[in-house]
């Protein structure tokens, strides 16, 4: 299992997150509201499944999402776990996607 304090030093990522298949908060970091979060994420990337699903007939493995204060990266583990990490700090972009595509 990640170890998400590493994930956030390695990253510099102001919020990470750990939830299970069905949305169940394991770990965060800086994360209010958590369990929230957690579920919200799991149910946004099953609707994005289902969606890439229906598009391109592949899995979903990972999710960004960019607002115009920051961005958010998920993505699911071996189908047992989904990581997201959040920033504001857009110079990250593509360190955290590098980081986020090579856990396992």
């Amino acid at each position: 299992m990640p170890d998400l304090k590493e994930i956030q030093d390695l990253t510099n990522a102001e919020i990470v997150l750990m939830a299970n298949e069905k949305g169940d908060i394991i770990d965060s970091i800086n994360v209010e509201y958590d369990s929230n979060i957690a579920l919200m994420t799991e149910t946004a990337f099953t609707m994005c499944d289902e969606l890439s699903q229906d598009l391109i007939n592949g899995h979903l493995d990972q999710l960004v999402a960019k607002t115009s204060e920051g961005y958010f990266i998920a993505n699911k583990i071996d189908s047992e776990f989904i990581i997201l990490i959040a920033s504001r700090d857009l110079s990250k972009l593509g360190l955290l996607l590098k980081y986020m595509s090579n856990i396992k």
